[in-house]
């Protein structure tokens, strides 16, 4: 009893941390949430871990130690969940299996619903499936197959949630095609270095997004991966992450790297609290052609090799022999004001620079105001086809407004 009664205290705790945090916005969230046991689904850390984690459990590793498998941090798992926008009756695929996100998605669509939860690790899945019995949960189906391939068990007229809880790099075929005309499509995607919950539905023959959380997820498995490529600057300490396979040359970026900065800034101010730069980030992919993240540790910074950038990284953009990437600097005489500018190295640095700071200014003009940048989604070998600038994936095609 006295387990019960302080896995119950510690899992209102965490509700009301999460409504409090504006993570819980609808009823029907805040009621799973206090429904499902969250803490039979991590047996192997203790409650008070479980319900008092700000990140991710990791419940499986392979490779001498990277994991392969979570339970997601509260926060994320119920901003996904309003997301999606679940009610009673709907059918929902659930790709990456757990057990705990198919529990909380079985108690909002209810006894009328249906929960297909996939993954393509059979330890995985048969982990999530006995968790579920145990916690009476019998009512979610578990399989055992990759994600991105058409599921047998998808219904005549599609999905109506298709919820992905494992980062992925594609919007496969089957995605497109067992999503119900009313459907909606709550994935973590990443693109040009970027990682971004994007909630989407059908708009015409294609997906358009709008919803959109900063998060961070594990890999996919399967057909659809593919990894990002690292071109090491400054051995580890520097590197440029770049996606979609966009062409970059490792020995002439290093060589422009070491080669004298030049800096140029824009003008643009932000303060701390407007918390503009993760759509910033956004925006800049489906503007910048190449686009990618420079990253540095902090030891990099203190040594002065790079300008100033974020844990996050900074955007990039750069050319055969030449590069260029985003940082802040404070706005003189304004404490709470810090000015975007650009670093280029290389004979061509000073005009990406430029250039970079050019877009920032029109991002000032056209976009600071608008809200999230939209990202729409077309099938590759689909009638509809996109124009201006285009992230292609092996599957799909993406803009961003």
């Amino acid at each position: 009893m006295t387990t019960e009664i302080n896995t119950d205290h510690l899992r209102a705790r965490m509700v009301q941390r999460l409504l409090a945090r504006g993570a819980i916005v609808s009823p029907a969230v805040e009621a799973a949430f206090r429904a499902v046991p969250r803490h039979c689904f991590a047996p192997e850390v203790s409650p008070e871990e479980v319900y008092e984690a700000p990140e991710a459990i990791f419940t499986k590793h392979v490779d001498g130690g990277r994991a392969v498998s979570s339970v997601s941090a509260p926060w994320l798992h119920a901003r996904m969940l309003e997301a999606a926008e679940l009610d009673v009756g709907m059918r929902v695929l659930e790709i990456g299996s757990g057990g705990c996100n198919a529990a909380l998605l079985a108690e909002m669509v209810g006894p009328g619903g249906s929960v297909t939860s996939v993954d393509i690790d059979p330890d995985i899945t048969d982990r999530a499936r006995r968790l579920l019995a145990e916690t009476g949960y019998t009512r979610v189906e578990v399989c055992t197959s990759d994600g991105a391939q058409p599921l047998a068990e998808a219904p005549p007229d599609g999905w109506d949630r298709i919820i992905v809880t494992t980062w992925a790099t594609d919007l496969p075929e089957a995605w497109f095609e067992q999503l119900g005309a009313s459907g909606r499509l709550v994935v973590p995607l990443r693109f040009r270095g970027l990682s971004r919950t994007l909630a989407f539905t059908w708009h015409g023959k294609h997906l358009r997004s709008d919803t959109s959380v900063v998060s961070g997820f594990l890999a996919m498995q399967g057909i659809s991966v593919q990894a990002p490529r690292v071109v090491r600057l400054v051995d580890a300490e520097v590197r440029l992450v770049v996606d979609e396979e966009q062409p970059a040359d490792d020995q002439a970026l290093r060589k422009a790297f070491v080669s004298t900065r030049r800096e140029r800034w824009s003008g643009v101010e932000l303060t701390g609290s407007e918390g503009l730069l993760p759509r910033l980030d956004v925006w800049l992919a489906g503007e910048v052609v190449p686009y990618g993240r420079l990253r540095a540790t902090q030891a990099a910074a203190e040594r002065g090799l790079v300008g100033w950038v974020l844990g996050s990284g900074a955007g990039a953009v750069w050319n055969g022999d030449s590069l260029a990437y985003l940082t802040l600097r404070q706005a003189p005489g304004k404490p709470e004001h810090f000015e975007l500018g650009a670093i280029g190295h290389g004979p061509a640095g000073d005009e990406l620079a430029s250039r970079l700071t050019d877009t920032l200014v029109r991002w000032d003009a056209t976009a600071r105001r608008t809200g999230e940048p939209l990202v729409r989604a077309y099938r590759r070998r689909g009638a509809e086809q996109p124009e201006g600038v285009v992230i292609e994936k092996p599957s799909a095609r993406l803009t961003i407004t």
